[in-house]
Formats: C-alpha cells, structure tokens, sequence
C-alpha cells in the first residue's frame, strides 16, 4: 500500500522548459529531511527561505520579514517604517486624475481665483485713495480751487464708490467661477480616485487582505476617501485665493509705507514659530485621535455585522463598553487638539494687536515728520501727492501688513484640510500604485485558446505558510497528481490545509517554494490570473449571493466577458442540476426575484444551492468544492452530487472537493488524507477503508461507515428507497422563503448577500429625472437637550466667541480716532492724542487671548463631549434594535457605520468650534452695526438695510440644502458596496467580479457625486454673490456717509468710525454661508442618528419579563410565524392538513430538528434565543410565554453554536469569556478540552492569547467552530441551542466534539435542541421532528420514525445506514 500511495503522488518530471530557476533558488535545503513541521521550526528554513526570496525579488532587506511584510502592506519595497507616520502625498499627484478637460477648467479657475483674490488689495487701495481725497488740501486747493472745492469732493467720490461697486462685480463673477469649477472637477476626480481604488482593492491579493483589518478597513478606507474628497476640490483654490490676497495686500502696504511695511514685518517670523510648534502637538494629538476612532469604527463593524452571535451571548455591554472607550479616548484627543488650536489663534491674535500699538506709535511718529513745514512747502511746490506719509498711507499700511497675516492664517484650515488629505491618501496611492504578485486585472500570463485546457494538477515539492504566521508552515515538500477529469477529495483534520489547496488553485496564493504545473506544460504562476479563475467552478462553504436578481446571481457564472452572457435555458439548466429549480419557482417573481437580504431571504441551503448553479453554469474544467453541500438536507445533497457525477461522467471535470461528510466523497476517484503538512493516505474509497488503523478507516468509523455499507451500490440503493417511498414536502414546503435558515447561524448579512433595493416601475419611469424630496432635518432644540449640562462648556465658548466677534467692529473706534488725530495741524498734541488710543490696542490683545482660549475650551468640550454622547447612544441604540429591524435595507452594517463616522462629525459643529464660528460672525455683524448707529444714526440705517443684501446668500444656501440634488439611485450605498466587497472578497475574486462591484460602486457612487457638483455651483453662486454684496454694500455706506460728511451732517471721525465698522462687520458676514451650510448639514445628520434611537427593540435593555430559573420545558402550540421584514410569507401557519407547530420539548431531554432547506429548523432556534415573537398561536418555555420572559435572563441561560461561528477581534481567550466574562483560567481550558479545542489553542504561536484576527479570519472553519463550542458550553447552560454545530468539524474531531457533548448531556443534564444533516448527529436524541409544509410533519423517536417509513426514513436512506435498515425489517 505505501509502494502505491508513493506512485500515485508522485509527480511526472518535467522538462527543462516547464522549470523556473528563479523560483527556486538553490540555496533552499531539502524538505523531505525534515520529519515534521516542529522540527521545521528548529531549523534554518525560515531564514533561509527569506535569503534566497530576498535574493529572487525586489525586496528591501534579505532575510528581513518586516521589509517583506511592509511590502505587502504598503506596496513600497523601500518603505522606511520610521517615516511612515509623516508620509504625504503630494498635491500634484492627488490631482493625477483629472482629464486633460479638467486641467483646462482648473487652470482657468485659478486664474479666476487670482483676480478674485485681488479685490481686497484694490479695496485698500481705493480706501487710501478716498482718504487721501479728504486729507490732502494742498491738492484740492491747486486744482479746483476753493469754490470748486464740493463739486470736486462730489465727482471724486462717486468715481470711488463706482470704483467699489465694480470690484464687487468682479468678485462676484470670478467668485462664482472658481468655486463652481473647482467643486466641479474636485467631485469628478474624487469620483475617479473612489473608483479607482474600491477597484484596486478588489484585485488586491490575499497577502494585502491578510495584512490589512478588514472589518475596520471600510470604516477606515471610507474616511480617507472623504478626506481626500474634500482636499482636492474648492479648498485647494480658496488657499490659493488666500494667498493671492495676502500677497497683494502685503505688495499694496510696501508700496504705501515701505519703512513701516518692513518693521511690521518682523513679528512674521515670531508668529511662525509659534504656529509650527502648536501645528506640530496638534498634527500628534490629531493622530491620536484618529486612531482612537478607526478603533471604535472597526469595533462597530464587526458587532453590528455580528449582532445575532452579540445578543445571543448577550454581549452588547461588553463592545458597548469597549466601544465607547476608544469613542471617548478619540473625544477627549479631539477636545485637546481644537484647545489648542484655539489657544493659537488666541495668541497670534494677541501679538496681532501688539503689533498694532507700536505700528501706530510709529506710524504718527512719520506723520508728525511729514506734517512739518518744510515738507508740506516741499510738497506743496513738486504738486506730488505722495511726497510725504499721510494718515491714509500709514493706516492702510498697517491693515495692509495685518490682512496679509490675517490671509495667510487663514490659509491655515485650508492647509490642514488639504495636509489630512494627502496623510490619508498615503494608504489609498499606495494601493492604487501597487501591484499585487497575483493581478487578476494583468493582461500578463498564458491563456490556452480553444479547448486546450485538459485539467492535470501537479502540486511539486509545496512549501507553504501564510505571511501572517511565518512560523508556522502548513505545506512542507507536499506532493499530489490530480489527472484530468479525475475526482479527487482531500480529508483531513481542521487546520491540516485542505482549504489551502483550494485557495492554491484558485491563484490566492502562491506557494513560497515549490510549483503547480498546469497539464505537464505550464507554471500555473505564468498563467493569466482572470482566464485561469474562468476556467475554475468555485462553491465555498459560505455561500455569498449578491445584489441582483436569481437569475443574475446563477448568471453571475458565465459573464459576457468570457464571451456570450448565459441564457435563460442555461440558467435554468444549471439550477436544475443543483436542485434550486423548484424552490426558485416558487419565490415570489421565480428567477426575477431580487435579493438583497431583506425583501427576501434565503436559507443557508437555498443560496448554496444557488452558489453551486453559478458555479456549474460556467461548464468549468476544473470544479473545486470545499464543504459545497454542508448545508444541504439530504435529498438535495443526493441530487446534487448525482448531477455532478453526471457531468464528470458525460464531461472530462477534474473535481477538487473539500468534505467532512465521507458519504459525499465515497464515489470520488482518489481520496487524499491530509496531515502534519503532507500526503499521509491515499487510493480510493474502498483501497483506504481495508487499510487497518489507517486515518481514513477511522473517519468512516466514526460516520457509521463500514466496508459492508459502503459503495455506490448502497447509494443507489438509497436513492432507489427514497424514491419508493414516502415523498419529501411538497414545494410548498420550500415554497416560504425563510428567513435565513442560516439565521442566527449566519451572524453577519455581508457574509450572505449585498444590500438592495427593488427598483419599482413608478421609479423606473422617473429614472432620468432629478429627484428633489425634502430631507427631513432635526430641530436645535433636539439637539441641546442632548447637550445637556455640557451646556455650561457652550456658554463659556459663546462667550469667550462673542469677544472675539466683538474685538474687530470694536477696532474702528480706535482705528477712526487715531486717523482723525493725524489731520491735527500740532506735531505735539497728534502724539498726545493718540497714544492712549494706541495703548488700548494691549486690551484687545488680552481680550484675544482670553476669548479664544474661552473659545477653545468650551466649544472644544462641548462638540467633543457630543460626539461621543450621540457615538455612545447612538451605538447602544443599534445594539438594542430587534433583529427584525436589522433586516431592513436602510439598516445595513454600510449605513450603521457612517451614521456612527461622518453624520455625528457634521453634529459636532452645531455645538462645537463651527458655533463659535457662527456666534463671532453675527457678533461682528451686530457689534459693527451698533457702532455705527451710535456714530451716526443716518450711516446705521443704510448698513442695517444692507444686511439682508449681504445674508442672502447665506440663506439661498440654506433653502438649497433642504433639498435633495441626487438622481434616483437603487440598490445599496456605496459604503455598503465597499464593505461588502471588500469582507466577500473570495468569492468576488473567484467568480472575476472585480470589474462588476467596481461597477456597482462607480453607479451608487455617481448620483451622490452629481448632487455634490450641484451644490458646489450653488455654493459658489452663493460665494460670489455675498462678495459683490460686501462690497457694493460698502461702497453705498461709503457714499451716503462721505455726503453726510461733506455737507457737515457728520465730523470725520462719526464717518470714519460708522465706515470701518460696518466693513469689518461685513467682511465677517461674507463667510457666513459657509457657516449655514455646515449647519443644514449637521441638522440633516442629526435627524438621521435621532431615527436610529428610534425603532423596535429586542427587550435585552429592558428591565420587564419574568427573571426565572430555566427548568427547559418547551412546547409549541399552534404556532405561526412570518418575519417582520416580510409578514405576507410565513413561515409557520395553518393548513387543511395542519394547525401551524406543534411541538414539545420536556426538561433536560434533547430533540433532533431536521428537514429540508427552508422549512424553518433555525427559525425555531431563533424563536427560542427571542430574537423574534410568534405572530400565532403559542410559544412558552416553563409554562410561560416566551414574551412574557426577561430577555436577558432567557439568553444567558441559553448556550448556542451556529454552522457558520462568529468570532470577534482579539485573543482566544477573550473570545471564550464572552460565553461567561467571570470565568475561571479552568473553567477555561475545561471548556476547550471539552470541545476538543485544547490541543490546537496550546499550538498557536501564543496559546489562549493569540490574537485571532478579524471575524476570526486567522483560524481555520473547524477551529472557530470548536472554540464557539467552548464559548458556549463555558456558560453550563440550560438550554443548548446547537445549529449545525459540528458541520465544519473534520470526523475526527467531529466524533469527539459529539462524545463530550453527549458526556455532557449526561453528567449536566440540559434541554437540548439541534438543527442537523448528519443524522448521525441527532439519531440519540430523545425526540426528532421532521419539519416542512409550515408545521411539524414526523415527530417521535430515531426507530420510531424509521418504523413509519416517511421523511425522517428517506432521509437515513441518503445516509447508506443498511444494517440498522436491515435489522429493523428483521424485527
């Protein structure tokens, strides 16, 4: 036997040309010398392996695993770690992907954002210019004369204020423009780079996924991309307006007083210290709490895509906790970071007005100077009006010097968006840049044309471990030879690689050494990728069905890329085969009924059988089939397997299947024992049954399989009795769509389906129109009570922002008398004058200071302290919602996780920094008309009739922003497309489906995007417009007081104040529609997080129900049920032939649930775990309604173990206290041993504290299912709810795992309930009932069942049990 197992694995030689030197460096040692992988961990091979990789590839250091894994995760062989931290990517090649079109339009908007940034440098000018009109005499005298002297006032001033009007059209048009155009291209090349990089994912290679979190990387993804999004659009052009301002206003101060200009000047570089050292501890503070929220954001997603597994652990108040740790961690780095930002402003702000008090002491020092006798003669006789510093030059040159400042601070929020931006674009470039060593989107790589494709599988010399667990190996010098249209199963125990195999195949990964040779001819490394996967049929054990119809998803299988798109007959034929034509027949609209995951819903058997269509569909040459069939019932596994063998006998199929039934493997042509990381058995069924104490023997053993049952004869035989006797439910036993028979089974809908939405015609008919429905917005009111006593925090920062509003109006009163004083004809009383004026600019530099840290420290906590409040509820909320809530599109983990990220961000501001943006701005506005009403009551009405002018803009946008600009968009989101493309990765990979997800995202993405490019038009119509408002605003004040003034209505210093003031007041008023944008946004993104704290709840917060001991006494009487999502298909209800569920259940006695996909065994679990109400009849545990039971209470007596295991992210240990948080370390590892988990927890690199990885992705399906088996036994429940629990055991562990189950029946005594396949499983249990046609069909015990020769009897046929058959005739 050993001489024929070594033939047959063998593979044949290869020829020189069939061999790659460079994957095989020479320097690797010989495997076969090494016994096994413990002594492989001893030796040299690991370090030895990295040399000669490192010698053979491009990467950084030799023998250096950080380098490696740094290339994986960062795609930059040269990546220093160090420096990862600071890494940005440039402006430029965040705009790499605008269209030529696109560079045109952003050209000329910055060419219309430079004349747009000129408008304040010529308002200057102009101003000094009037000035000079008033101040100058000796001019006016010369040219006009004294009698002349009015009329020229009159003309002069009016050139003036035209002169203002027309800046402001300028401004208003080259306004509008810039910030339309930039909005427009910014969306289409965030568009393009979304795209782009949601595609660039999906054809990432399994090493990237393995090093990357994937239940946090859409949170994460989605929030750099939202950051990029904003840096590459208007703010890139409004810094640059900025700078434009702030470099004209400089240029314009140079020239009107150069001497001044340049002292001024000096308090730059002091300024810029500062900022660069705040900058640097808020840039660390920022990052700190970034990281704080990719924490919690990964923790939502994996809890709220694992809600059933939480709530049956009753663990809410564990990641609630947890949660919010990491939520108020993120609050309280925040809170510092916008401290201290505050805290800067305030103390630029301070040296600002230090700057004003000796730039005016010097400024009048040069007034005086010029205003001397010599001077003005000298002036006088030259006729030149700039011989000499005026009042006008030396004040304009102050504002000139403090605007450019002003300017380039405010540049800074800009920068820091623009800087966010490229920080978080590092990650996303460097995936978009990368190119993955397995590209299923590279042309490269041979194609076999024709039928050249024969299916030979040679695996040579296989050295294998995963990149995230380089010591431990899981191929060592692995050797197998699969023949064409040969059946070959792989066995073996969980975690020996089987899966690995066909990962292989499917080019996930590639072997670290060694080949797979592809017919004897080709390196399957030199195959293309995409051509390869198409020529390869793929059922996994979790079966993933995505958005679209049934026929789209069978369809799926055979895309037109590949050539023809299936046809209807095709699709047919295919679900006929995987035995899916009926029950597809009976959905409500058959093979167009759309799925999305909730308007219906499929059972775990339903869409494998639809996953096992696709796959055949395809008419592949190789069929790999890992667990394929696991959550079958029986007769739909006979069929199935029937109609695979039909077509491997009518059709050379190679057929790789994974399996821990032995019965659906028993026909293959060669069967494969895989362990300790190679071929331990191998020969066919009957060759390895004979082979005493041989691995496989001892499977079988443990599955009732002995040499006098086994065979295809006894299948067939089986087959024969079942079709003999009693027939299986009807369709109408299938016909109900229930609710996912995985049910709890399957904790997270991402692993089942993609979100959608059926598409009605009504909005079929719209579908090329805009949809403008009002969006429902939440009062402010709502929103302080949520703010609560945090209210204090919001007074100080209102406060503390109302002084700071107040300080520039209030600076035209000292600015005004300081002029006024320049034109007193005595050098000695202008100094005396003014310098008490000027010493009060030290109050408004304390006034800063103290109001901006108000300001920082109030709002900071307010908006912060709200966050993490509406985080905290917000959160606490989903985790309370019934699970029929979760069932609902709108409802998805997508949408869950951006009302937890972006919408409560947009409520911060309502009380955060952006209030006390709001509060300085009206300040200013109120303070400056007040100042000049009380100046000059005639100059106060005219600004107070221009402030509606000015805030009309403002509330233009207002109205805008209640109105939806998006076009009509079906389906899922597309946060929700990223999510889940990115978790279902596998099987995207596997069918080639990158291009259509990618698809799928770029159309959800493409309404919102439109919407956003509307709004940024209105946006910079709104901008331009409340520019020209500014400045015809003033320039009619200006008008009005100069006549006033002229006419001796009002003294200089009344004009000057009322003028100054209403400017200042207006120049913050223009940013105000900025200010009520963000706001309609965050009233918007309240009303959104307030509809989440509303809704159905499960009871578990709830504090009503009885708190009883759980004896275990249940019974079903005349029970009905529909699921809440889709109450006009039930699922139990009454018929002719019978009254809904009657079913029963003593005290510490176990019932088997069995029957065909679909007819409502999980839905039972599921009814007892309450996760949901009977809509009929009744259902009570104990003699007591099940509803009328504490939930908490029920659950946490209640120990449960889905088919498909959940496990969250973090350790093994913490994983298993979730079933009991105070549990012993023995309870502990009496609990593994018990599940047979021990052994395998004691290998892992740290035992119990090794981390698991997300969804417990790190583990093996055997390995998660043990350790939620010691979750749930640790709990010593009174009731075990098992579903499918054993079914991703291999047989071994399978047999003992069922041992201590059945030990613990016994010695623990408990009310059991199991939903199974493998009758084995449940053939002891006290009761059995067979469900189907919306009630229970049989009911009674293993014997008493077989007696009556029914369901339950067809069933064991399929299972070849014939001796227990034939004693039961003979009796």
């Amino acid at each position: 036997m050993a001489a024929t197992t070594a033939k047959t694995t063998s593979a044949r030689p290869l020829d020189a040309s069939h061999r790659q030197p460079s994957r095989r460096p020479p320097t690797v040692p010989d495997l076969t010398d090494l016994p096994n992988p413990k002594d492989l961990l001893k030796s040299s091979i690991i370090a030895d392996y990295n040399q000669a990789r490192g010698a053979a590839l491009p990467i950084a250091k030799a023998a250096n695993h950080d380098s490696f894994m740094h290339y994986f995760t960062w795609g930059d062989p040269n990546h220093d770690p160090q420096k990862r931290a600071s890494a940005k990517v440039s402006l430029w090649r965040l705009l790499s992907y605008a269209t030529w079109k696109e560079c045109v339009l952003m050209v000329f908007g910055v060419m219309m954002a430079t004349i747009s940034g000129l408008g304040l440098p010529a308002w200057l000018i102009l101003l000094a210019s009037s000035l000079d009109t008033f101040s100058n005499l000796a001019t006016l005298i010369g040219a006009v004369g004294m009698d002349g002297m009015m009329t020229y006032l009159e003309e002069e001033l009016l050139r003036l204020c035209i002169a203002f009007a027309w800046v402001g059209l300028v401004c208003l048009v080259t306004g509008t423009l810039y910030v339309s155009i930039w909005t427009y291209t910014g969306e289409k090349q965030a568009l393009r780079i979304q795209t782009q990089f949601v595609r660039a994912s999906l054809n990432q290679d399994a090493a990237w996924f393995d090093s990357n979190d994937r239940e946090a990387l859409p949170t994460k993804m989605g929030t750099a991309l939202v950051h990029i999004n904003n840096a590459i659009g208007r703010q890139v052009v409004d810094v640059y307006a900025n700078a434009i301002s702030a470099i004209g206003c400089l240029v314009v101060a140079l020239l009107l007083n150069t001497q001044l200009s340049l002292i001024m000047l000096c308090i730059v570089p002091v300024a810029l210290i500062i900022m660069a050292l705040f900058n640097f501890c808020i840039r660390r503070v920022k990052k700190r709490a970034n990281e704080e929220m990719a924490a919690a954001g990964g923790i939502a997603t994996e809890t709220l895509a694992g809600i059933k597994t939480v709530a049956s652990l009753c663990a809410q108040p564990y990641f609630r906790k947890e949660y919010q740790h990491h939520v108020t961690g993120s609050a309280k780095a925040s809170a510092k970071a916008a401290f201290l930002s505050s805290l800067l402003a305030g103390i630029t702000g301070a040296l600002f007005y230090m700057t004003y008090t000796f730039a005016f002491y010097i400024g009048t020092e040069q007034v005086v100077t010029g205003a001397s006798t010599a001077v003005i003669i000298k002036c006088f006789l030259t006729g030149e009006p700039q011989c000499r510093v005026t009042g006008a030059s030396v004040m304009c040159c102050i504002y000139g010097v403090i605007l450019c400042v002003t300017f380039f601070g405010l540049m800074g929020p800009g920068l820091s968006v623009i800087n966010i931006g490229r920080s978080a674009a590092v990650d996303v470039f460097d995936t978009l840049s990368r190119k993955p060593t397995i590209d299923p989107s590279s042309e490269k790589g041979k194609r076999m044309q024709g039928s050249g494709l024969e299916g030979k599988i040679t695996f040579k010399d296989l050295f294998f471990y995963y990149p995230n667990s380089p010591n431990r190996p899981i191929f060592y010098n692995f050797n197998l030879t699969i023949e064409p249209g040969q059946s070959v199963a792989l066995v073996g125990p969980s975690g020996s690689g089987k899966s690995t195999i066909a990962r292989f195949l499917l080019r996930f990964y590639d072997p670290n050494e060694g080949s797979i040779i592809i017919d004897d001819k080709y390196d399957l490394a030199d195959l293309n990728v995409s051509w390869w996967r198409s020529q390869i049929g793929y059922v996994a054990q979790d079966p993933v069905i995505f958005p679209g119809t049934i026929h789209e998803n069978i369809a799926m299988g055979k895309p037109s890329s590949d050539g023809l798109p299936a046809t209807k007959e095709e699709v047919i034929n295919a679900a006929k085969m995987a035995c899916a034509h009926e029950f597809i027949l009976n959905l409500p609209d058959g093979y167009d009924t759309y799925y999305g995951g909730t308007s219906v819903q499929l059972s775990g058997g339903q869409m494998q059988r639809i996953a096992i269509a696709r796959a055949l569909i395809r008419d592949p040459k190789i069929l790999v089939l890992d667990e394929a069939t696991s959550a079958l019932d029986q007769m739909s596994e006979e069929h199935v397997q029937k109609a695979l063998a039909n077509i491997r006998k009518n059709k050379k199929v190679t057929t790789v299947t994974i399996a821990h039934r032995l019965t659906t493997i028993m026909d293959s042509d060669a069967i494969a024992v895989i362990a300790n990381g190679n071929i331990a058995e191998y020969g066919d069924h009957e060759t390895l049954l004979q082979k005493e104490g041989g691995i496989y023997q001892s499977l079988c053993e443990a599955q009732g399989i002995t040499p006098s049952n086994s065979g295809s004869s006894a299948t067939a035989k089986a087959v024969a009795v079942a079709e003999d006797n009693v027939e299986f439910p009807a369709a109408s036993a299938i016909a109900v769509p229930s609710a996912p028979e995985a049910g709890i089974a399957t904790d997270s809908i991402v692993n089942q389906t993609e979100e959608g939405l059926v598409a009605s015609e009504a909005e079929a008919d719209d579908e090329e129109e805009v949809e403008r429905s009002e969006v429902e917005i939440a009062s402010m009111s709502s929103i302080w009570r949520q703010v609560g006593w945090d209210s204090i925090y919001t007074i100080i920062g209102v406060i503390g922002s109302a002084i700071v509003g107040a300080l520039s109006p209030c600076e035209s009163i000292l600015t005004a008398q300081i002029v006024a004083t320049f034109y007193v004809v005595d050098p000695d009383a202008m100094v005396e004058a003014n310098i008490p004026y000027i010493m009060n600019f030290l109050y408004f530099a304390l006034a800063s200071l103290v109001g901006n840290s108000m300001v920082g420290y109030g709002l900071s906590r307010s908006g912060s302290n709200l966050g993490a409040k509406l985080r905290h509820l917000a959160f606490s909320s989903m985790l309370k919602r019934s699970m029929g809530w979760f069932d609902l599109p709108e409802n998805t983990t997508g949408e869950m996780t951006t009302i937890l990220g972006a919408d409560i961000e947009a409520v911060e501001g309502l009380t955060g920094l952006p209030l006390g943006y709001r509060v300085r701005v009206l300040t200013s506005i109120i303070t400056g008309v007040s100042i000049a009403l009380a100046y000059s009551l005639e100059i106060g009405l005219v600004a107070i009739a221009c402030v509606p002018f000015i805030m009309i803009a403002g509330m233009m946008q207002v109205c805008c922003m209640r109105k939806k600009f998006v076009g009509p968009s079906e389906g899922p989101s597309p946060p929700t497309i990223m999510e889940q493309g990115l978790r279902g990765i596998a099987s995207v990979q596997a069918y080639n489906l990158e291009s259509k997800v990618g698809d799928d995202y770029e159309q959800a993405l493409g309404p919102e995007s439109s919407g956003k490019v509307k709004s940024g038009i209105i946006a910079g119509t709104a901008y331009g417009f409340t520019q020209f408002a500014v400045f015809v605003s003033f320039s009619l004040v200006f008008y009005v007081g100069s006549l006033l003034m002229v006419k001796g209505q009002v003294d200089f210093v009344g004009f000057f104040t009322s003028v100054l003031a209403v400017m200042f007041g207006a120049l913050g008023a223009s940013q105000v529609s900025a200010d009520f944008n963000s706001r309609q946004r965050g009233l918007i993104a309240a009303a959104r997080i307030f509809s989440v704290m509303e809704g159905p709840t499960d009871g578990s917060e709830e504090d009503v129900g009885e708190i009883v001991p759980i004896k275990g006494d249940i019974k079903f009487a005349s029970c009905e049920f529909s699921y809440p999502a889709r109450p006009d298909f039930p699922i139990f209800y009454k018929s002719p032939e019978r009254d809904g569920v009657n079913l029963s259940v003593d005290q510490q006695q176990s019932i088997g649930l069995v029957g065909r996909s679909g007819s409502g065994k999980s839905t039972i679990l599921q009814m007892v775990m309450r996760f949901y109400e009977n809509t009929g009849g009744s259902a009570a545990l104990d003699g007591r309604e099940f509803s009328e039971l504490n939930v908490n209470n029920l659950r946490n007596q209640v120990g449960y173990v889905g088919q498909l295991p959940t496990l969250f992210n973090g350790s093994v240990k913490q994983n298993i206290l979730l079933g009991k948080p105070d549990a012993s370390e023995a309870e502990i590892i009496s609990s593994c041993k018990a599940a047979h988990a021990h052994n395998f927890i004691m290998d892992l690199s740290d035992g119990y504290e090794t981390e698991v990885g997300p969804g417990g992705g790190l583990l093996s399906g055997g390995q998660k299912q043990r350790i939620a088996i010691a979750r749930a036994i640790i709990r010593k429940p009174a009731i075990l709810v098992l579903d499918e629990a054993t079914a991703a055991l291999d047989n071994e562990s399978q047999k003992l795992v069922q041992a201590a189950l059945d030990e613990l029946q016994v010695t623990q005594p408990r009310t059991t309930l199991t939903v199974a396949h493998r009758l084995l499983t449940v053939k002891d249990c006290d009761k059995i009932a067979f469900l189907g046609d919306g009630g229970v069909l049989e009911m009674g015990k293993h014997s008493e069942l077989l007696e009556i020769k029914g369901n339950y009897y067809n069933l064991w046929c399929m299972q070849n049990s014939d001796e227990e058959l034939e004693q039961l005739e003979k009796s």
